[in-house]
């Protein structure tokens, strides 16, 4: 059996991974191994955020739009921008970007194509069995979920594809939602305008079924028959994803821990974890140097409001376009972004809660089912 001695191992390269895999290298000696079961990088997804809190990305963005709007009962909801823009990037530049920096640090090693036979943790070192290796490291911190979404749990689920028409046809404004009547399930529409004949369309629920690809395909025609008519079209790139919003349980060990997704990295209410990624990251690498236990600080109270939001999103689906409507028509969009990227003061807190419905998330809070 052939042996390697790594001082951190990171499993995964996706967007924690990487990031995380940058951070350390960047800020300490530490020999960091990452290992990855697919072979190639490619575009397979939108990586969308928000320019505040500036990160290495912000300025790296493929697109970037101050004008954003939502259409909640077919009425549009205009939001100030306040200075602050929404940014995408391509799966494929920030595999790119971050491979790149990685490539040139001796303090970094990739394995491609590789999936995970064991792992053995003990207090001293972690083990990782690939095929007839095995590699050791102090840490290991592992973005694999452990278990499969469970049915009763809510989800974000979406299908998204890009457009390319004959015509122009686009504005510069970003719709956030354009919330769709449906009772049963919360579902809306997410448009990107990419370029005065591109748009990203995607058909969005947070509920905890799953459709077959069908119906979200079903959903993108009838929006794009009734918006924009008879105009010719082709389908240049598709994407399929599910979020949790739910909290995974913790499988962390002193030395084998949980980090993206399965670390609960996601915004539990919207999905976002970019940001959260950087945040992290950055904490982790703070223990690496002081020598302390590897601890994420992340906000009781914040998870409390965003537990209770999605309790209220599962029982009352029919509802929640009156919950959005008081968010987005109530707040400023400083205080939304705030919020949404864990930035927001005590003061900024209360005047969201209090813009929402009150019985109905008091309801949630009592029952909590």
């Amino acid at each position: 059996m052939i042996e390697e001695y790594f001082d951190i191992t990171i499993i995964g390269a996706g967007v924690s991974g990487l990031i995380l895999a940058n951070e350390i290298t960047e800020r300490t000696n530490n020999k960091v191994l990452l290992i990855e079961k697919k072979t190639k990088f490619e575009f397979d997804k939108n990586l969308c955020f928000w320019s505040i809190p500036k990160n290495f990305l912000t300025d790296f963005a493929d697109n970037r739009w101050s004008e954003l709007c939502v259409y909640i009962n077919n009425k549009k909801i205009n939001l100030s921008s306040d200075g602050i823009e929404y940014l995408r990037i391509k799966s494929s530049n920030f595999y790119r970007i971050f491979l790149n920096k990685l490539k040139k640090r001796k303090n970094f090693k990739l394995l491609l194509g590789h999936s995970i036979k064991s792992i053995n943790s003990d207090r001293n070192r972690v083990a990782i069995t690939i095929g007839d290796k095995n590699f050791y490291s102090k840490f290991c911190f592992d973005s694999r979920i452990e278990k499969a979404y469970e049915n009763n749990e809510l989800l974000q689920h979406f299908y998204g594809v890009e457009i390319e028409f004959e015509s122009n046809v686009t504005n510069n404004s970003l719709t956030l939602m354009d919330i769709q009547d449906n009772k049963k399930e919360f579902h809306f529409m997410y448009i990107l305008p990419l370029s005065k004949k591109k748009i990203f369309i995607e058909s969005t629920y947070f509920s905890k079924k799953i459709f077959k690809k069908n119906k979200y395909k079903e959903d993108l025609y009838e929006y794009l028959k009734n918006k924009y008519e008879d105009k010719k079209y082709k389908i240049n790139f598709s994407e399929f994803g599910k979020i949790p919003m739910f909290k995974f349980e913790e499988f962390n060990s002193r030395n084998h821990i949980k980090i993206g997704t399965a670390g609960n990295w996601v915004r539990q209410s919207s999905g976002y974890s970019l940001q959260n990624a950087f945040e992290y990251s950055s904490q982790i690498v703070d223990c690496i140097l002081k020598g302390k236990n590897l601890q994420i600080k992340k906000s009781s109270f914040l998870n409390f409001l965003d537990n209770t939001f999605c309790i209220f999103l599962k029982n009352n689906p029919e509802k929640s376009a009156l919950f959005f409507e008081k968010f987005y028509k109530k707040n400023k969009l400083i205080n939304i972004v705030n919020f949404l990227t864990n930035k927001a003061g005590i003061i900024e807190l209360l005047k969201i809660i209090v813009s929402l419905p009150k019985f109905e998330l008091i309801k949630t809070v009592l029952t909590k089912k």
